[in-house]
């Protein structure tokens, strides 16, 4: 950055320099213009504490207290979840202000874009942080490395000095090992979201109440976020030797979730289709019986020896009870099951009979169900029966009364339904499931590793190519240069220009690889070259290859005069990044 454009971003409130937002080179007029359209904004101002009215050119505002959004909400949510303990009571804290603030910032963009008539994103951004700084959140300062663009390699790393979150924390006196810029993070994702048009979601990487120096955010695509944060964790870690703890906000874990099972969906939905063809069946064989059973309860009037045979046909277990739950008919299918007879289990206490008797609880169940059966109501419930043979079967039963023509309850009708094999079902589609998304599991971790081996085998090869052109160009080529200076015959000049255009032949696949304003630099110094390029800073370098920071300084001031860029007033990393264009 100019010593000139420096001065620009510090200067003062009216004197035409940006003073509300940092940002890098290149974004300035963007943000200059966005700068004086929310200052004159917030100068149209009207307050009418008659009327409760606190308006900036014609929007209605509310001041709240930071610490009620902040700490104090905190605290509530704690006292609150107490029970659940203190790490689920922050998580759900974080997640509700991260979330409303998401869509405060969703909202206020949209607002801002349509007013300023804007349609570039980096125009609709721009307003953010300087209205960010306006109402009291925290003065925003973007960082170099920084790449906004509207698709999936969308990155944004910056500070909030003077964050309102953080700044509440630290005059309580409480110190957290955790960040707490949740509004923050969720305030400026969603401005961002809106303005580039593709889901975001910001999480702070270190904070001034934890003890940290910044309060900084990463900001990315949800499926990206996770790799960035361990990324910028990483180095913090090898730099800093602390342990980086980071808050991914909730509702990307659940994106993350709801991603997962998309990948299964087709899967699911065969299987669920499969089930509704058979349970259609099922329903229409239930329809079945019910007709039939609508039938039997007029045979019951008309004839026994009818109301029998349709009674003991059904493969379902049915009795009819008296409304204290004394026995008075029992099917065929229900006595086989237990293999008893009508005489022995007529006139006893339906809960006394061989399929309860097995469980004290299911028999107390059962007994308070014919009290609630015969007040009128329905009774289903799910139960287990077992043979003599210690057979048992999952049972769908239900007891229901029956009325008379004047309204009156007369008997009870006890079902139960064979659904064994429906619960086995069930059971096996959810295990189905649960090994998808196992297998889904370890293939990403697959990928992951595959990506990080494909990486290192590019690196190590560039290197290579590298440190063959530069050796070519310092220890065979000047010496070419000087046999084309000696006396030659003709033979030997054909010879060295054969031995040249073979040279230029084997070293052609490597130029093309390598820009040839390389070609000048040592080994040690194309890889200086290539770690200022990707954003390292002096010591992070050192730290890297083994060598001192005044080592980095002098092979940069090197780069700097064989690129020609010498006492020039050039990046040397936007001038590196230039050359791959």
């Amino acid at each position: 950055m100019s010593v000139q454009a420096a001065e620009l971003k510090r200067g003062p409130k009216g004197s035409g320099g940006l003073y509300t937002v940092e940002v890098p080179e290149g974004f300035e007029r963007e943000f200059l213009k966005a700068q004086g359209y929310v200052e004159r904004y917030f100068q149209d101002e009207r307050q009418d504490p008659c009327q409760g009215l606190i308006r900036y050119s014609g929007e209605r505002y509310i001041l709240v207290r930071a610490a009620s959004m902040s700490k104090e909400f905190f605290d509530l949510v704690t006292s609150l979840y107490q029970d659940k303990g203190e790490e689920k009571a922050r998580t759900v804290a974080s997640g509700i202000l991260f979330d409303m603030a998401h869509s405060i910032g969703k909202a206020d963009a949209k607002s801002f874009s349509n007013r300023m008539g804007v349609t570039n994103p980096i125009e609709k951004l721009s307003a953010g942080p300087i209205h960010f700084a306006y109402t009291g959140w925290a003065f925003v300062k973007i960082l170099p490395e920084s790449h906004p663009t509207p698709d999936e390699n969308y990155f944004l790393i910056y500070d909030h000095p003077f964050s309102f979150e953080a700044h509440t924390w630290i005059n309580s006196g409480q110190k957290t090992d955790f960040p707490v810029c949740v509004m923050n993070a969720g305030y400026s994702s969603g401005w961002c979201e809106e303005s580039f048009g593709l889901p975001l979601v910001a999480a702070e990487v270190e904070c001034q109440a934890m003890g940290d120096k910044h309060c900084r955010f990463i900001m990315a695509p949800p499926e990206k976020i996770e790799g960035y944060v361990r990324q910028y964790s990483s180095r913090v870690r090898a730099n800093a030797s602390k342990r980086v703890r980071v808050d991914i906000p909730e509702f990307f874990q659940r994106k993350r979730m709801e991603d997962e099972l998309k990948k299964h969906r087709d899967h699911l939905e065969e299987l669920v289709r499969e089930r509704t063809e058979e349970l259609i069946a099922i329903n229409r064989q239930l329809q079945k019986e019910i007709n039939e059973r609508t039938l039997a309860k007029k045979a019951l009037q008309e004839s026994e020896t009818m109301l029998r045979a349709i009674f003991d046909q059904t493969f379902q277990f049915v009795a009819v009870l008296g409304l204290d739950g004394t026995v008075l008919k029992v099917n065929k299918t229900a006595m086989d099951f237990v293999g008893t007879e009508e005489s022995k289990v007529r006139g006893r206490p339906f809960w006394e009979t061989p399929w309860w008797s097995h469980s004290k609880t299911e028999q107390e169940r059962l007994r308070k169900a014919v009290q609630k059966a015969g007040r009128g109501e329905l009774v289903r419930f799910e139960v287990t029966h077992r043979s003599p043979e210690g057979r048992s079967m999952n049972v769908d039963f239900s007891l229901k009364p029956v009325r008379d023509k004047s309204g009156k309850i007369i008997l009870l009708i006890a079902e139960g339904r064979d659904i064994s094999e429906l619960k086995l079902t069930m059971e096996d589609l959810k295990g189905r499931e649960a090994e998808l998304k196992s297998q889904s599991r370890r293939l990403e971790e697959a990928n992951i590793a595959l990506k990080v081996i494909l990486r290192q085998m590019e690196e190590k090869k560039k290197e290579e190519h590298e440190s063959i052109l530069s050796n070519v160009k310092q220890l065979v080529l000047p010496y070419l240069e000087r046999l084309k200076r000696s006396q030659l015959n003709e033979e030997q000049r054909i010879l060295l220009e054969i031995l040249e255009n073979n040279l230029n032949h084997i070293t052609s696949p490597l130029v093309s690889r390598l820009s040839s304003k390389f070609l000048n630099l040592t080994p040690m110094e194309i890889r200086v070259a290539h770690l200022v390029k990707d954003g390292l800073m002096n010591k992070e370098i050192a730290d890297l290859l083994g060598i001192s920071i005044n080592t980095v300084i002098s092979h940069r001031y090197k780069i700097r005069h064989k690129l020609g860029i010498k006492n020039k007033n050039i990046n040397l990393r936007s001038y590196l990044l230039s050359l791959d264009e």
